[in-house]
């Protein structure tokens, strides 16, 4: 099948809906981004994304990466699209911070989502590159900078983050890899093994640039103890040129129910005692405090966001594929009517309803997105710090919500797209049982779905005494005060007037057990998620209310039966559909929230288990 992408949708986004031109107007944009770029640069990227990269993408599923002898060999073309996106700036260049080409991210984002929607298995390499280029463009010198980051954006090099390892997961405090000092303050020796390390050993550069965890000798227990260094596969000489092996092994990659073209690795680190990294940031004080996981957060978040993004790409490319067969399929004859004709099943009622009920969602989700993105484009960019501020710390929020709901709801629309195709949607012929295999991976990538929504209840509802996520809230209910008696929306308007209802509930309820922890405790994780999907349902009818609106106003000027009419009366239909069919979701999981049931708790570990 033909690879499609909704561009309408992200052109309405950056030219309709966000204010776009705020973002151009900062200085280190201005003169080089404006409104009348998108067109072309979406353009292009969306050709990019249909001739370069979809292309590799089912044979590289079926191809695999390989690893024989120790060798990893990229499946045919990976390499080279690679480098091509990295050459020719739709790749890190774009994306890095403090890079006189770099894009506004909301500008970027939207290109990376339809080349990430195209080959999944590519362009998480890129964002890695991207992340790890990030951490040393912030916390390296500028010896730090020449010898790595013109190779990494060249596309010669790839970077990788490396935290995992055998016995230590989520659990970062707890990991064993260790540094030890040199007589050089800036080099020590590494000895250790990271595991589930995405694009460990990816064959798409000459060299690998790993980021890596250890704990430096002498370090305190648990995180703060914890140290960042920069490990090259092969080591980088003074003046940047590549020198001998690092003592770096890939020992084996994981067989993997998805992203076969992606090789993910098991990789040790010192097996000859001859392993050197580079340390980031400030060496360990006194007391063996470093800085090493609060400095490799950024690329985690960076991550975190990148992979709700990276799930609802590959959901929206699952959905238009589903929407395009069921225009081609002829099946049934309509519900109730004798001796009628056979029809295409986009003429089925409830095939209708899936496909609206995964473009509500797809829609939805990437609105929400891409609102964080507008926020992370003011943040690092405006002059106005107070403005920079809040929306920092709305990006904080919305983190966990993106990866968290993005990555969960994903399967769902993923499944229901395989549903509309039937039996062919369950073979590998179509390419959407890919997407699924691909996609189950990015509800544990980043920190698992739980890790998320602990965060979010545990960190983001209570930081600075609450008052983020009071501002939070109050720009939605700013929203609903302005809007509450919209012609036309007055049914969506008192469905979203319930979902704030039924967050600020929500809110309320775990301030009240975190206030009485003694008897209330286990509740609280318990309730994590369900409290996750209501915010995040919340959030979502308000990104797409404010599109409707907008959407609109644009129909009644525009002429009826053109392609420009067709695409708001959607995008209304998408809002209509979330906030009454999706949201009230929202008020069910609040009052299982507030019924505190605890069967969960009291029932019998061994009554879980076959005896």
């Amino acid at each position: 099948m033909e690879f499609k992408y909704d561009l309408r949708d992200l052109k309405f986004i950056l030219k309709e809906w966000l204010p776009a031109q705020e973002v151009f107007d900062c200085e280190r944009f201005k003169g080089n981004f404006s409104l009348d770029d998108v067109d072309m640069l979406l353009n292009e990227g969306y050709k990019v994304a249909r001739e370069v990269l979809n292309p590799i993408n089912a044979p590289g599923d079926k191809i695999g990466v390989k690893f024989d002898n120790g060798q990893v060999t990229p499946v045919p073309g990976f390499k080279e699209a690679y480098q091509f996106l990295q050459q020719n700036g739709w790749g890190s260049s774009s994306e890095c911070i403090k890079v006189e080409t770099g894009m506004p991210l909301i500008l970027y984002k939207a290109i990376f989502e339809m080349n990430t929607a195209a080959c999944p298995a590519l362009t998480s390499c890129i964002k890695l590159t991207s992340g790890a280029a990030n951490l040393i463009l912030r916390f390296g010198t500028q010896k730090d900078n020449d010898m790595f980051i013109p190779k990494m954006l060249a596309g010669d090099w790839q970077g990788t983050m490396c935290l995992t390892e055998p016995n230590f997961g989520s659990d970062t405090g707890d990991i064993i890899t260790r540094a030890y000092p040199t007589d050089d303050p800036r080099i020590w020796k590494i000895k250790g093994t990271k595991m589930f390390i995405t694009a460990g050993d990816q064959g798409t550069g000459e060299n690998t640039i790993h980021l890596v965890l250890a704990r430096p000798e002498k370090g305190a227990p648990g995180s703060p103890g914890i140290g960042l260094y920069v490990v090259p596969k092969f080591w980088v000489n003074d003046n940047g040129s590549m020198g001998e092996p690092n003592d770096v092994t890939t020992a084996t990659l994981e067989h993997k129910m998805g992203l076969h073209a992606q090789a993910t690795a098991l990789l040790n680190f010192g097996d000859e005692d001859n392993c050197r990294g580079i340390l980031l940031g400030p060496a360990p004080d006194d007391k063996g405090y470093s800085k090493g996981l609060a400095m490799m957060f950024h690329m985690m978040n960076e991550s975190r966001i990148g992979t709700g993004h990276n799930s609802n790409s590959q959901a929206a490319a699952a959905c238009y594929l589903a929407a395009q067969y069921a225009t081609e399929r002829v099946q049934g004859r309509p519900f109730g009517i004798k001796n009628a004709e056979r029809v295409p099943i986009i003429k089925h009622e409830d095939i209708r309803r899936m496909i609206l009920d995964m473009k509500a969602t797809v829609e939805g989700i990437r609105a929400m997105i891409f609102k964080g993105f507008y926020f992370l484009d003011i943040e690092g960019n405006s002059t106005d710090k107070e403005k920079a501020r809040n929306f920092g710390e709305f990006v904080e929020i919305l983190t966990p919500l993106v990866k968290g709901y993005g990555s969960e709801a994903s399967l769902g629309v993923i499944a229901q797209a395989i549903q509309i195709l039937g039996g062919v949607g369950y073979s590998s012929e179509y390419p959407v049982e890919q997407y699924l295999r691909d996609s189950k991976i990015l509800t544990i990538w980043e920190g698992t779905s739980f890790i998320h929504a602990n965060d979010l209840i545990g960190r983001k509802m209570r930081m600075k005494d609450g008052a983020p996520f009071a501002n939070w809230m109050a720009s939605i209910k700013e929203f609903i005060d302005a809007n509450i008696k919209a012609k036309g929306f007055e049914k969506e308007m008192k469905s979203l007037t319930k979902g704030f209802h039924a967050l600020s509930e929500v809110k309320t309820t775990f301030d009240s057990w975190f206030s009485n922890m003694d008897s209330k405790r286990q509740l609280i994780p318990l309730n994590a998620l369900r409290a996750l999907f209501v915010c995040a349902q919340v959030y979502v009818s308000y990104c797409l209310m404010e599109q409707a609106l907008i959407a609109a106003k644009k129909l009644a000027e525009a002429k009826k039966g053109t392609s420009d009419a067709i695409y708001y009366d959607g995008k209304i239909a998408s809002a209509r559909y979330y906030l009454n069919n999706i949201l009230p979701q929202a008020f069910l999981t609040t009052e299982l929230i507030k019924n505190e049931d605890d069967i969960v708790l009291t029932c019998p570990e061994e009554s879980l288990l076959i005896t």
